[in-house]
């Protein structure tokens, strides 16, 4: 993944976590068990039970959403959505859901 480029999820959701560090507690296997990479059914339940484990705003963008890639740190990204959302996603093993929109 390049920076400033514009890419695209194509079929799930992934949630959109408000910092680096919230993200990072997310990655420690050892205290949840949810992929970032979720169904449409789950997709809301996941960020509301987010939002009240880690006292946030962890929400989630749908299928074809369209984002910018802003900075990479080890296994999360930083993006902005097309709807001015800017947050982390973790780049797990369903990271080929995510393609470059060539312009």
């Amino acid at each position: 993944m390049k920076i400033g480029k514009l890419y695209q999820t194509k079929k799930l959701y992934w949630l959109l976590y408000p910092s680096k560090d919230i993200a990072a507690l997310h990655l420690d296997p050892g205290a949840f068990t949810t992929t970032t990479a979720t169904t449409t059914f789950s997709a809301a339940a996941a960020s509301a039970y987010y939002s009240k484990c880690f006292n946030c705003n962890v929400s989630y963008i749908s299928p074809k959403s369209i984002f910018v890639f802003l900075e990479k740190d080890e296994k999360v990204i930083k993006i902005l959505t097309t709807n001015g959302e800017v947050g982390w996603i973790i780049l797990s093993d369903y990271k080929h859901d995510i393609e470059e929109v060539n312009q």
